[in-house]
């Protein structure tokens, strides 16, 4: 019976993580420039504006993939991004999660 209990718990950990996608904390972003967010964590996934001549994205959300699109019986559910707001000068003033324009 125990065996069967650890088992049933294992699988829903790994249903979890595989459903919840990345996630990622906002505190990591906040007062960092778009430069040291992209050396971090890799490039965006979605812009809303190419960086400027420095790497910076200034006045832009970026975002990366928490779950990709997936196809369901009611249709198709969308990409949800994690987007980060950046101000003039490439700064993160701002996290949130989303849709990816357009679609």
């Amino acid at each position: 019976m125990k065996a069967v209990l650890c088992t049933l718990l294992v699988l829903s950990l790994v249903l979890c993580a595989v459903s919840c996608g990345t996630r990622y904390d906002e505190e990591d972003f906040l007062g960092k420039s778009s430069v040291q967010i992209v050396g971090k964590h890799g490039e965006f996934d979605c812009v809303s504006r190419h960086p400027d001549a420095d790497g910076l994205y200034k006045n832009a959300a970026c975002g990366y993939i928490l779950r990709a699109a997936r196809k369901g019986l009611l249709g198709t559910e969308p990409d949800t991004l994690f987007f980060i707001s950046f101000d003039e000068n490439g700064i993160a003033v701002s996290c949130y999660e989303g849709y990816r324009p357009g679609g």
